[in-house]
């Protein structure tokens, strides 16, 4: 094939014309939008087990999923995290067109990230028991919980491989495909959950089955669509290998991500392991609060998502006026939607939180968690839109940087408001919101710094 033809190949792959040339507000709105449904469903993938688990099983095996959640969500955040990463490398070359760089880092940092998810999925089959021990959960909760540990910890490559190429097809400017694999992937797995729990009563192995088959589905279909409707992320065998020169730069770009990631789940744990001593059912509320704060940061996530690939792409084609505009658009957006979704919380927790449970116990503890982080959320959303900004201009170490900072004070006065001034489930969204104000602390002189000092290009 010539070169050109090859050329054009790729252009037409990319879809991002859009991206480079489209008005910002409705530019961002229709890539966005595939993104933030994606995020939704996958977010379905455990509120369905969540609720068909606390509708089928009750609340022992309830209990199971809920302190396992916090531990899969670092493993999650480690993998995924990477890809984010390297989605925003990829958004670069694409942007500047450099498909041969492109192929050579794809193939690097595919086989570089499956390795590192084969090695977190081994250490978390062998530390499950360990890990839930360290959290001070009772010993039945801890059988259950176990079970569902380490079978979606064998699946755990299934979860990498769709969620690094749906990165790079985004990245690519294709948000709709990986949208509509997660649609079919979520539905599969909503029948599978009410086949295995509900009618072969396979209990929480059902549960896990489910999620691990669904996830191999959407990344055999995501392989194959990159494959054959993607150019720039086709891989001849003779191309799959491992570049060390590439493989730095892969990992600059993945290990400040993935990181970023973790530190906020693992929070979340050493978090849930102070809840311990309340007893189970205000864990147990807590985590399915914590369903409803993941289902509502798809929305702030989606929308940074989109403008970390928009402004990637317009700064690796050297427009660096769409790459301000883009981001003023984008915070406006946050704006709007923590309003709308904080005041449907405020007035609805216990309606949502019930979506879950049965137990009174629990409906209780989890609605006085949602009423109260209601409106603490724009603190949150406005980090997620700076932390978006130096992702898109490749600047990930401030991101994990602010991310430390909000863990650790975060933390620190749960520790406080719990351990010293024995205050219950209302601690932690204050907790939530001392680390969100620490990290703006630190994000908006970081912002305000490189608008400065980059005035004149951006």
């Amino acid at each position: 094939m010539p070169h050109r033809s090859a050329a054009q190949m790729y252009r037409a792959a990319r879809k991002s014309d859009a991206l480079l040339t489209g008005a910002p507000l409705p530019t961002l709105f229709y890539f966005a939008l595939p993104i933030i449904l994606g995020n939704i469903f996958q977010q379905l993938y455990s509120i369905v087990d969540a609720i068909v688990v606390g509708k089928f099983l009750g609340d022992l095996p309830l209990a199971g999923i809920s302190v396992a959640a916090p531990i899969v969500d670092v493993a999650n955040a480690l993998v995924i995290g990477g890809t984010i990463g390297i989605g925003v490398l990829c958004a670069q070359m694409c942007g500047a067109e450099d498909w041969t760089r492109l192929r050579r880092m794809n193939a690097t940092a595919l086989l570089g990230g499956a390795a590192l998810t084969m090695v977190i999925a081994a250490v978390g089959i062998a530390c499950s028991v360990p890990l839930l021990r360290a959290q001070g959960t009772e010993e039945a909760v801890c059988r259950e919980a176990a079970v569902y540990l380490q079978l979606v910890f064998a699946g755990l490559i299934c979860c990498f491989l769709y969620n690094y190429y749906a990165s790079m097809l985004r990245s690519c400017g294709n948000s709709r495909t990986p949208f509509v694999i997660l649609l079919v992937s979520s539905t599969l797995h909503a029948l599978l959950d009410v086949l295995f729990v509900g009618v072969l009563a396979w209990g929480i192995r059902g549960v896990a089955c489910s999620t691990v088959l669904c996830q191999a589905f959407s990344a055999a279909w995501c392989i194959l669509y990159a494959e054959r409707r993607c150019p720039p992320l086709t891989l001849k065998r003779s191309e799959l290998r491992f570049e060390r020169r590439m493989g730095g730069m892969v990992l600059s770009y993945a290990w400040a991500a993935a990181l970023q990631q973790a530190v906020v789940c693992i929070g979340r744990l050493l978090v849930q392991g102070m809840l311990t001593p309340l007893g189970t059912n205000t864990v147990t509320g807590y985590n399915m609060s914590l369903r409803i704060e993941q289902f509502l940061f798809c929305f702030s996530q989606g929308v940074s998502a989109a403008m970390v690939v928009c402004l990637s792409q317009n700064l690796g084609h050297g427009d660096r006026v769409r790459v301000r505009r883009f981001y003023r658009v984008s915070v406006c957006v946050e704006v709007v939607l923590i309003a709308v979704l904080g005041t449907v919380c405020f007035l609805f927790p216990s309606q949502i939180v019930g979506l879950f449970s049965d137990n009174g116990e629990v409906i209780a503890a989890g609605a006085r968690y949602t009423g109260t982080m209601a409106y603490l959320y724009l603190f949150a959303y406005m980090g997620e839109v700076i932390q978006g900004f130096f992702r898109g201009i490749g600047d990930l170490k401030v991101t994990l940087v602010s991310s430390t900072f909000n863990m650790v004070f975060r933390v620190a006065a749960a520790a406080v408001f719990v351990l010293v001034w024995k205050m219950e489930i209302e601690a932690l969204p204050y907790s939530y919101a001392v680390g969100w104000v620490v990290m703006l602390l630190y994000e908006l002189p970081m912002l305000v710094r490189y608008l400065r000092s980059h005035g004149d290009e951006l």
